[in-house]
């Protein structure tokens, strides 16, 4: 017998059908406008990567996107308690990076060649009369373990001494401030929403790299105030997609105190003031360095009581920012005697290099 089409049948065709409909109807601007936007549509079909990116095109832009990301991840931190990609969810509203969690397989030998990477970059320096000083940023989950849900790989703890021995056998001048943040762990020296120190970190490690290098304290007297206060969002949430009113211990911004550094009137000299003085110092450093929020430079103006020279590249990674500086004027400058290289030990595990003389992939964001 052959099978009968049935009034339900028929509304289900129907329905299916005219959802088909819709779905081309709303696609086709969708096509038109991803059309536009191509110069190379035929080497891209030839390559099989056409298809792929009209996939990528028509996904941030179907209107169902976002309302299907949040109930999945919502779905998600209701069953594992586990936040989206990117984010580790702690204790108390903590947050961090998936970066100090994710070991790679071949970590040793990535973390050799990033080593022989800053050898070949300290002999170039040394060989244009300039010293190099790295300061190793100790990780958030190695200073702040008592927050986190999860806790570290136990060879995440030894990373930081491992790398300034590695760094001390080849040479490298190193200001190590990890014991320092341990000693004073009882302050928040990051953030608790974000990947980055906080200031009282920054002005932590500012402070013990004059410690340890006295020889690089200047004359001028600088000097650091709060002039404000702001409602930090904080990186880390971005990577959080599921509802705010499931956990909004995240979510809350934190409080952040912003400073500003200035010299002392009475300490500048006549070249200060006129504008003619050369500067010696630069700090090559990644966001840490970069971002404001942190006052780092201001912090190490104040402890090194000198001006300093500053690049530093925001989510580039430190190897991009010293290859900035090494492209720059201020590397030909005769008076630029000693380069001070901010860069975060989280970089040993992010990125992703080989030898600086082949081919380099970073994946690197700090």
């Amino acid at each position: 017998m052959l099978p009968v089409m049935r009034t339900a049948s028929k509304v289900n065709g129907y329905v299916f059908i005219l959802m088909l409909a819709g779905m081309l109807l709303y696609s086709l601007p969708a096509v038109f406008g991803f059309a536009r936007t191509q110069t190379q549509a035929v080497s891209l079909f030839v390559d099989g990567q056409l298809l792929r990116q009209f996939e990528q095109f028509y996904d941030k832009r179907f209107f169902l996107r976002d309302f299907s990301v949040r109930q999945w991840a919502s779905l998600q931190y209701l069953v594992f308690r586990e936040g989206s990609s990117g984010a580790v969810l702690g204790r108390e509203g903590w947050l961090y990076t998936n970066q100090e969690y994710l070991i790679p397989n071949d970590l040793q030998r990535n973390i050799d060649n990033q080593l022989a990477d800053i050898e070949r970059i300290r002999m170039q320096l040394e060989a244009s009369g300039k010293r190099l000083v790295i300061l190793p940023v100790p990780m958030k989950l190695d200073v702040h373990p008592e927050h986190a849900s999860e806790q570290p790989d136990s060879r995440l703890i030894e990373l930081h001494d491992d790398f300034v021995a590695g760094l001390q056998a080849r040479g490298v001048a190193v200001s190590p401030v990890r014991a320092a943040f341990l000693e004073h762990r009882g302050e928040d020296l990051f953030v608790r929403n974000d990947t980055h120190w906080s200031p009282a970190g920054a002005r932590l490690a500012a402070t013990e790299l004059a410690r340890q290098y006295p020889e690089l304290i200047g004359q001028t007297d600088y000097v650091s105030e709060p002039v404000g206060e702001k409602a930090l969002k904080g990186d880390l949430v971005n990577f959080l997609n599921f509802d705010p009113r499931l956990a909004p211990v995240f979510f809350q911004p934190e409080p952040l105190i912003l400073y500003e550094t200035v010299a002392r009137q009475d300490s500048l000299s006549a070249a200060d003031l006129f504008g003619e003085v050369e500067q010696s110092l630069m700090v090559v450093g990644t966001s840490y360095s970069q971002i404001d929020d942190w006052n780092f430079i201001g912090f190490l103006k104040q402890a090194l009581q000198t001006d300093l020279l500053v690049i530093a590249l925001e989510a580039r990674g430190p190897f991009q920012a010293m290859d900035a500086f090494l492209a720059s004027d201020a590397y030909a400058s005769p008076e630029l005697t000693t380069v001070i290289w901010e860069f975060p030990v989280r970089t040993l595990l992010a990125h992703r290099t080989t030898l600086r003389g082949s081919s380099q992939q970073s994946v690197t964001q700090l």
